[in-house]
């Protein structure tokens, strides 16, 4: 996670009393030689290195602001 509190004098005026904001990414990018989707395979230990077509993990890019009044 990836955060920043902005300096009161941007602020202050507006009645806020903490502004921050944040970003954060899961699964952004996955360094491996594997020639499949997902080398995280899904099952069992029967199913060791199988991996069936499943589709990747999803990427999640979360962006918010925290307000304190």
């Amino acid at each position: 996670v990836f955060g920043y509190t902005l300096p009161s004098s941007i602020y202050k005026r507006l009645g806020i009393a903490k502004l921050r904001v944040y970003a954060q990414v899961k699964n952004l990018y996955t360094f491996t030689k594997y020639s499949g989707f997902d080398p995280e395979i899904p099952g069992g230990i029967l199913n060791t290195g199988v991996d069936y077509g499943n589709y990747p993990q999803a990427r999640i890019i979360s962006m918010g602001l925290d307000l304190n009044f």
